[in-house]
């Protein structure tokens, strides 16, 4: 079984649109295009939080450090980072409508009927329009190339996803 939302990130500047997408997904996500280095990875050291990065030199402190970072390959895209993510945190990649977070400031979103949301802090409002079928072809796109990367790495006897079960990662809309 995958974690649900108790990983927490912390996403190196250049990654806005992956801390975009764990939000909507529901994990609490910290990221600011102020952040350096350094604050990166005190943020993750105090806080517990794994750090996402494509920085070579944030990645190989965090290790010396003894810190949780994911590294991602400069030329992937938002399906292959998710994947890869999932894979190495062991989240579940799927939209929980009743804990999705701000996508811009990180709280909890406040529900306000079916299919609209707002955010507490920001003000903004949300809503299942168009867009929702995008992000649900993307969540489904990733979780297939979630298990490419799962039999690959069984494949090799290197699975990082010891003792989970393979499920099907097609359902896109939490409930709990």
């Amino acid at each position: 079984m995958r974690t649900m939302l108790t990983q927490k990130f912390v996403v190196d500047s250049m990654l806005g649109k992956i801390a975009r997408w764990l939000r909507i997904m529901g994990y609490d996500t910290l990221y600011s295009n102020d952040f350096e280095d350094w604050k990166i990875l005190k943020i993750a050291e105090t806080q517990k939080r794994i750090i996402i990065t494509r920085d070579r030199g944030i990645y190989y402190r965090s290790l010396k450090r003894g810190l949780n970072c994911i590294l991602l390959s400069p030329d992937s895209n938002i399906i292959q980072d998710l994947a890869f993510i999932a894979l190495r945190s062991k989240i579940d990649l799927s939209v929980n409508i009743n804990a999705t977070r701000c996508p811009q400031c990180n709280s909890v979103l406040s529900k306000l009927s079916e299919s609209m949301w707002l955010c507490p802090k920001c003000k903004k409002e949300y809503w299942k329009g168009r867009h929702w079928r995008t992000i649900e072809e993307i969540i489904i796109k990733a979780n297939s190339e979630l298990v490419k990367l799962e039999t690959k790495n069984d494949s090799r006897g290197t699975g990082t996803d010891t003792g989970v079960k393979r499920r099907d990662r097609t359902v896109t809309n939490r409930n709990s």
